[in-house]
């Protein structure tokens, strides 16, 4: 196995980083790859890149911030004048960099935005790890509590409370079958996105949907804080749902039995209050309209 199949390897099985994070490991591994790869032409140097791109771009098709941000490098990559490979290698690298830095930006901006709408003084309850739901609690540390499900599996919820707990928050922690009692003790639902569809429906973490149907049932905002680079012009139903071995959560081993570990689900547009991005607060027919 090359160097380029471990790491796209690496990226298809990694379950403890969001969307964005991955998608920046990824633009930082391609300016590396760049770096160390050996070649002796700049069209072979092009050529392997792209390749390498694209097998990450299709290791994991649910998380569209890995599709666009590749597709963004890649798009610059061709671009590129001719010239001597070295000269190539640090262009490479700078595109690498500037995505990198946007992506953070991104992140910072729309969490600045998530926080400013979600206020002080409220209790929030979200599901799963989002670095961008961690920033919009950072922004708001000392002025905000906390409901954080477990998230199983592979319980990353758990990080969670501890980043927060770091943050000196105030934080309940509860099993996923509890956010629906948790829901009516909270003041507003804030979760991540691995992709906003193209008709605004949201693919994340499997129990993001049931959050959203218990915030709707208690009358209370269900926001979701991505940044716009996980926009996907498909519909939800043209995005393939990851699945994954049964045996992260014990099932029993039974005839007749089959058992499921599904990663994501899809929430549909009429459970969002809003989607919030760099841009600000967003509503449907902003999405749909691009």
């Amino acid at each position: 196995m090359t160097d380029a199949q471990q790491f796209t390897s690496q990226i298809r099985d990694d379950r403890e980083h969001g969307a964005s994070e991955l998608a920046r490991t990824c633009l930082d591994t391609l300016a590396r790859h760049a770096g160390s790869i050996e070649v002796t032409s700049n069209e072979a140097l092009r050529r392997q890149l792209i390749e390498f791109a694209q097998g990450l771009q299709s290791a994991r098709p649910a998380m569209a911030a890995i599709t666009n941000l590749i597709g963004e490098w890649i798009a610059a990559v061709e671009r590129l004048p001719g010239g001597n490979v070295s000269t190539l290698r640090d262009d490479i690298k700078s595109i690498s960099t500037t995505l990198i830095l946007a992506s953070e930006n991104a992140v910072s901006s729309a969490a600045a935005h998530a926080a400013e709408l979600v206020g002080t003084g409220k209790t929030v309850i979200t599901h799963s790890l989002s670095s961008t739901v961690v920033a919009v609690f950072e922004c708001l540390a000392g002025n905000v509590k906390a409901i954080v499900t477990e998230s199983r599996p592979p319980s990353e919820g758990r990080r969670l409370a501890a980043k927060l707990s770091g943050l000196g928050i105030e934080t309940d922690f509860i099993s996923d079958q509890q956010m629906g009692l948790f829901a009516k003790r909270a003041d507003v639902a804030l979760v991540g996105a691995d992709t906003i569809a193209g008709d605004g429906s949201v693919i994340n973490k499997a129990g993001t949907y049931l959050l959203a149907l218990a915030a709707r049932d208690q009358g209370i905002p269900f926001y979701v804080c991505s940044e716009s680079c996980k926009r996907s012009d498909h519909s939800s139903v043209g995005i393939v749902l990851e699945s994954h071995d049964p045996a992260e959560f014990n099932p029993p081993r039974l005839a007749h039995v089959k058992s499921h570990n599904i990663y994501f689900d899809i929430t549909p547009p009429h459970l969002v209050t809003a989607w919030i991005t760099e841009h600000g607060r967003q509503h449907l027919d902003h999405l749909t309209k691009g």
